[in-house]
């Protein structure tokens, strides 16, 4: 028979006869662990809120600045929608008004001296015109004259008749002439000028 005799000190044999536990280390690697998850992502939630609160702060002042600028622009359209509609009126009198201004000037330059006009009604790209003349060529030349200035669209065939004044034997006329608005005017120029190189 065999016997075995421990003959080390009692403290050594206790810490020998210790068997490792380790259900209570696994506990402990995971509570250690839940602390340190824990604190990270307090860590982490409180970066975030941080940053969240700062974006939401600066995309607030950004609102206001753009509701600011929204103001100022609707008030800049009002300005350019008033501006527009000067502009509007402008263009509307220069349609009526500048092709009948070009018109008399033309006139002015196209009527010889033995021509002479009694009444002309300016109208919306129509001129009416009556006169005398001392005969029919007088009339056909004063058409070719007007037939050539860029302002005028057509001339209509003049109706003539004779008559007899102060003892003289003078054609009387009524003569039709369309002109072109300020937008055929405008867009003719170019290709005025294109020809003209």
């Amino acid at each position: 028979m065999k016997v075995k005799l421990d003959l080390r000190p009692a403290y050594y044999k206790e810490i020998a006869e210790k068997k490792v536990d380790w259900a209570r280390i696994v506990a402990s690697v995971l509570v250690l662990s839940f602390i340190l998850v824990s604190g990270f992502t307090f860590g982490y939630g409180l970066v975030v809120s941080r940053s969240l609160k700062s974006e939401r702060i600066s995309l607030q002042g950004r609102i206001e600045r753009l509701q600011m600028q929204n103001v100022s622009l609707g008030k800049e359209l009002d300005r350019l929608k008033a501006v527009e509609e000067d502009y509007r009126s402008a263009l509307a009198i220069l349609q009526q008004e500048l092709p009948s201004l070009e018109f008399l000037a033309v006139l002015e330059n196209a009527l010889p001296r033995t021509v002479w006009l009694e009444t002309a009604s300016v109208q919306k790209g129509r001129v009416a015109m009556s006169g005398s003349a001392f005969t029919e060529n007088d009339v056909v030349d004063f058409g070719r004259s007007l037939m050539e200035a860029p302002v005028v669209r057509a001339v209509g065939f003049p109706v003539t008749s004779r008559v007899t004044r102060e003892g003289e034997s003078v054609i009387r006329f009524n003569l039709d002439v369309g002109i072109k608005d300020i937008m055929e005017l405008h867009a003719e120029s170019p290709e005025r000028e294109a020809m003209a190189r």
